[in-house]
């Protein structure tokens, strides 16, 4: 079940480099040009070289895995299709037991193209068998094989404008319309005995079909489509149609996406899609036998971002049509394994490329506790995006991975994992970062919801008290460091061959805004610093740009200092014991990471903007819609947004030295599965940036079986194979990385 790229994405990406690839497995040319499309039919990967009006067609049942040969073995298998091609779709087909099944055909087509090639799919013939002339720009296409033993394959297709067929269901005027090609087997096929295509869809005026998918069909029941529909307008929508000629659209529609908010049934908009498909039947990983989820229960759609009027425009979300065997007259956003409805699937960086889902694929996962398990996923979904980030993700749960989970304890088998609650850990060091002995609880970490829900607390932490929401902690690091050298004020130097005043320290008027009365001055020489600190009184605008720091001559120790430490030519500003005495920082302590002073008690906004990007099993934030007459019930996370503060709470100059610093570090125990290709130059992949269309199966048997990944990269005119069972998550992969050229 491969999809998606925008043609236009591709074409822009221009300045494409020309490298052979070679991998840990080097494997044939095969002379590959416009690697636009991909698609897998009978354990063999038809790939375009548009440059070359071919397909040519990766066997996956060779060893070792290499393009199938022509007649002349030197040279690759080459089909010669439609001019161009750019896209492919093939007969969808599903068995009694829901699982995907090959049909006899692939279907080619181009950009801008009117005609479509028929390509005999079947490893004994692979030759196009046909070619349709449609007279109309062709926009979308899906196909889905015979469902039973006389019954055609079922070729449908969207044209711009109505051709003369049209006219009497469509009328003469108006938009486009989605035609039925009935197409009879390979070994019994003749063109000239072709039935004619059937008009069975009217488009509105100004709409085109971006995507579209045949819901799964059975023997005397009129196919479904769903289509994905852009009007010129700049809106589109989503919907469902019986391929009868009754142009009735069943709208897909999910609650508007309001940031921050729960979704509210009760106002619906039209989804705006640019790309469809759907899945076979799988098997929950918690659910035995008869918990199967049918074949087209769920459609997942990629948003099109360029009609999508709301802030949640990028990324995946699916749609359900129902527990049982007939489709849902109000099909609604599906829900995650929470329960709840789900989050949009977003790339972790660009726009989705391309999309495909496939059951019982094994995925090596590296979880929170450094365990690797290779485990087979019911229904595993594969994203690339325009980044060159490839995102994989539970599909089955209509959620992303999050490989920081652990193993259940009371899972006798060890198979089953938990999430991990969000934490921080809070450690106080002394000014060379060492860890002191003595540690104080000192610092609060709390997140609160609208109406100042609390998220629930975690007591695990030490020295902090903590009240976080899993699933929307942000990572960072901070240092809360008492009585801090000021940023910009560290190690200066002033002029000691002044004597009248004796005493003069001066700094850039911007350094000195972090300066208050009550800081103090500690000079320092090539030895050591000085014993005693000079106080600041007061600050003193010079006039050009400079500001001079003038001492307390009321204080002993300033006093002192000022007579023993005269000639010390060094001094550094640091915080004073009282006003503000902690200097934070997000990160390192430099000037650059420098955040603000706080006062003891005084709490730092780290966000007020937080959302959930990630539902935990025990996610619920009252489950909308209840189940009439059910009242709604008790929330156990807060509602966002989510403002999170940091509060040091513990000042105290007797037990805290100067320099001393609180790390607190944000753990949100989650992390995504998404990995890149090792691009650099010596990896000989350097071409392979940008990734497009994409297709998944299990290939071979037993031990020796592997479930592997076929992406189309445009940039390189090329096709990388992944082996799902070996690549490593949040990482630049080069081993179990083979190129196809």
């Amino acid at each position: 079940m491969k999809r998606g790229i925008p043609a236009a994405l591709l074409l822009s990406a221009s300045g494409l480099l020309g490298a052979c690839s070679d991998t840990t497995t080097t494997a044939g040319a095969a002379g590959l040009a416009g690697t636009y499309d991909v698609v897998l039919s009978n354990n063999l990967v038809f790939v375009t070289s548009q440059d070359r009006d071919e397909l040519r067609v990766l066997d996956l049942e060779r060893t070792p895995r290499e393009f199938i040969p022509a007649p002349n073995p030197l040279e690759p298998l080459a089909i010669p299709v439609i001019a161009r091609p750019d896209a492919l779709t093939r007969d969808v087909g599903y068995d009694a037991q829901g699982n995907d099944v090959a049909g006899p055909y692939i279907y080619a087509r181009s950009s801008g193209g009117r005609d479509i090639s028929v390509v005999a799919a079947d490893r004994a013939r692979l030759n196009e068998v046909t070619r349709l002339s449609t007279g109309q720009l062709i926009t979308a296409f899906t196909a889905h094989g015979p469902v039973s033993e006389t019954a055609p394959s079922v070729l449908f297709y969207a044209l711009q404008t109505r051709p003369e067929a049209a006219e009497q269901l469509c009328g003469p005027f108006g938009g486009g319309v989605v035609m039925r090609q009935d197409l009879p087997g390979p070994e019994n096929f003749d063109a000239a005995a072709l039935p004619p295509a059937l008009p069975v869809f009217c488009l509105r005026p100004a709409d085109t079909v971006l995507s579209m998918i045949v819901l799964p069909v059975k023997a005397g029941v009129t196919e479904s489509l769903v289509l994905a529909i852009r009007n010129v307008t700049g809106t589109s929508r989503l919907v469902r149609a019986v391929a009868d000629g009754g142009s009735v659209e069943i709208p897909y529609k999910r609650p508007r996406p309001v940031p921050f908010s729960v979704p509210d049934y009760a106002d619906l908009v039209d989804i705006p899609a640019r790309f469809v498909t759907t899945h076979p039947t799988f098997i929950p990983s918690s659910g035995q036998e008869n918990d199967r989820v049918r074949e087209g229960r769920y459609v997942y759609v990629v948003l099109d971002e360029l009609t999508c009027a709301s802030t949640d425009c990028e990324g995946v979300i699916a749609l359900d049509n129902g527990p049982g065997q007939t489709l849902s007259p109000t099909p609604v956003l599906a829900r995650d394994a929470s329960g709840t409805p789900m989050l949009t699937l977003r790339p972790s960086q660009g726009l989705p490329t391309g999309l495909t889902l496939r059951p019982d694929l094994e995925v090596r996962q590296v979880l929170g506790d450094g365990t690797v398990r290779i485990g087979r996923v019911p229904l595993l979904g594969i994203m690339p995006s325009s980044s060159g980030e490839i995102t994989l993700f539970r599909a089955d749960e209509r959620r992303t991975f999050n490989l920081d989970r652990v193993p259940k304890p009371a899972d006798p088998n060890n198979s089953e994992t938990v999430d991990q609650r969000a934490a921080v850990a809070v450690e106080l060091r002394d000014g060379n970062e060492n860890v002191r002995a003595a540690q104080f609880q000192s610092i609060i970490v709390s997140q609160t919801g609208v109406n100042q829900k609390p998220c629930p607390p975690n007591a695990a932490v030490t020295n902090a008290t903590v009240n976080v929401c899993d699933g929307t902690l942000p990572s960072g690091t901070y240092r809360f460091v008492f009585q801090g050298v000021l940023p910009g004020l560290l190690d200066l130097v002033r002029d000691v061959s002044v004597e009248d005043p004796p005493f003069l320290v001066e700094t850039s008027l911007a350094t000195s805004r972090g300066v208050m009365p009550g800081d103090t001055i500690v000079l320092a020489n090539n030895v050591g610093a000085c014993p005693q600190n000079i106080k600041v009184l007061r600050l003193e605008d010079q006039g050009d740009g400079r500001t001079r720091l003038l001492p307390d001559l009321a204080d002993p120790d300033t006093l002192t200092a000022l007579t023993d430490c005269a000639t010390y030519a060094n001094f550094s500003v640091r915080a004073g014991p009282l006003a503000k005495p902690y200097v934070l920082y997000a990160g390192l302590e430099t000037s650059d990471s420098y955040v603000q002073r706080l006062a003891v008690g005084e709490p730092y906004t780290v966000s007020t903007q937080l959302d959930y990007y990630y539902h935990v099993d025990n996610f619920d934030l009252g489950r909308l819609p209840p189940a009439p007459p059910d009242p709604l019930p008790e929330p156990t996370f807060a509602q966002a947004p989510l403002t999170l503060t940091l509060t040091a709470v513990f000042g105290d100059a007797q037990r805290l030295n100067p320099g001393d610093r609180y790390l607190v570090v944000l753990q949100p125990r989650f992390r995504r599965f998404v990995f890149k290709v090792d691009t650099r130059d010596t990896s000989n992949l350097a071409a392979y940036r940008l990734p497009g269309t994409v297709v998944a199966t299990n290939v071979g048997s037993g031990e020796a079986a592997s479930s592997l990944a076929y992406i189309a990269y445009p940039s390189a005119d090329g096709l990388l194979q992944f082996a799902l069972e070996q690549i490593t998550d949040n990482a630049d992969n080069f081993q179990f990385v083979r190129a196809f050229q």
